[in-house]
């Protein structure tokens, strides 16, 4: 190896060996770690766990059920276990985690107050949270969605959803403990009176108006999903005292 320059070589042992310019010297080089290996391992690492993370959520998302009114999933900065969230005609589900999901859910008859918000960094982010006070009857109870993209969206379909669903309540509650004749008077077993000219009064008009009013609700509660068949032509009965 005359007339080469100083340096570091392989002296064939397969070590870096400092040559001067004419012999080998006792200088070797320190090995140095394999970094381009150990990065790449921890790049396939971080890779499994993305993809895994992905499967997750994916296993969890709501929004192919077919009972499902409106769906969202939270988008927390980390990226990493935001809540996914299904609203149907009767709850308002939330799972929250990725690993292992703790879920929940509300009745939406149980839903008041409902309201969004933003934080700086969230307008930032496009996301907002919905925030809702819920009336149980362990007492009342408040629930954040947090992060959610479509917040304000969300807001207005589940004050919508949770308003037909305590009025179909309250109508199916009415119904229950109250039975009338389709010309809305109170059904009643007793001997009919003494027969006399038929009079059309004033209450007689309201009541029947009252009726038809609740019978074109029930037909919409029916439409839009709320009463079943079964629960529709038994809410009609009850008004028509069948």
């Amino acid at each position: 190896m005359a007339d080469i320059a100083a340096g570091w070589y392989d002296d064939g042992s397969g070590r870096q060996r400092w040559w001067d310019g004419s012999a080998w010297t006792d200088q070797f080089a320190e090995e140095q770690p394999a970094a381009p290996e150990r990065s790449s391992a921890m790049q396939k690492a971080a890779s499994q766990m993305q993809s895994f993370g992905r499967k997750m959520t994916n296993k969890h998302d709501l929004s192919g059920d077919e009972d499902a009114i409106w769906t969202a999933v939270g988008k927390p900065l980390t990226g990493i276990g935001g809540g996914r969230y299904k609203l149907t005609a009767e709850y308002l589900i939330f799972e929250v985690g990725t690993l292992s999901s703790r879920g929940q859910q509300i009745r939406t008859r149980e839903i008041f107050d409902v309201d969004s918000s933003q934080t700086m960094a969230q307008k930032a982010r496009g996301v907002g949270n919905i925030t809702l006070q819920a009336r149980r009857e362990s007492g009342e109870e408040k629930v954040t969605l947090q992060d959610i993209t479509n917040f304000r969206e969300g807001v207005n379909i589940i004050n919508r959803v949770s308003d037909e669903a305590r009025h179909s309540h309250s109508l199916r509650e009415r119904t229950s403990h109250s039975t009338v004749s389709y010309n809305g008077q109170p059904h009643s077993t007793s001997a009919p009176p003494a027969a006399a000219p038929p009079v059309t009064t004033v209450a007689e008009a309201s009541g029947a108006s009252d009726l038809n009013s609740e019978l074109e609700r029930l037909a919409a509660l029916k439409a839009q999903g709320v009463l079943d068949d079964e629960e529709f032509k038994a809410a009609k009965r009850k008004l028509l005292g069948l």
